[in-house]
């Protein structure tokens, strides 16, 4: 280990958890948001109303909030863990960030399961592309960089 790097506290056969996770949720909330875009501009899923294909983005959001609670559990322990992870200068905006697209991501998963395939247009698409614009808004460049 190199002077001046933290010690990865939640690792597993030598690699940290964190980095690996967090893209997993990354895809799957954006694949949530291209499967909404989808079902709202195929004028053949509008007109037949398919409710599987709104399964499949159930599903999305499912996977996508599991991978974030992993992900969030093992930056957790990180953060308890070492010092050098409670010093990053973005931290608070990083964590908020990621704590406000699991919000909007679990209204939305609650919203689909209550209306079905009616809660994608409007709202449904709205709440995908709010958390993608959220997610690739986040700075996480300091974070990464502790890792490497």
């Amino acid at each position: 280990m190199t002077p001046g790097k933290p010690r990865i506290t939640a690792q597993i056969a030598g690699r940290a958890l964190h980095p690996l996770l967090r893209p997993f949720a990354v895809g799957y909330f954006l694949a949530a948001c291209a499967a909404d875009l989808v079902y709202t501009q195929a004028s053949v899923f509008v007109r037949h109303s398919v409710p599987e294909f709104a399964d499949i983005t159930e599903w999305l959001l499912i996977a996508g909030l599991v991978m974030a609670v992993l992900a969030a559990v093992v930056a957790t322990i990180d953060l308890l863990g070492e010092r050098q992870f409670r010093a990053i200068p973005d931290l608070r905006m990083y964590a908020a960030g990621s704590a406000l697209v699991m919000a909007l991501e679990v209204y939305n998963l609650h919203i689909r399961q209550a209306m079905g395939a009616d809660a994608i247009t409007p709202t449904g698409l709205i709440l995908s592309l709010a958390a993608s614009v959220v997610l690739l808004a986040t700075p996480t460049r300091n974070w990464a960089r502790m890792y490497r």
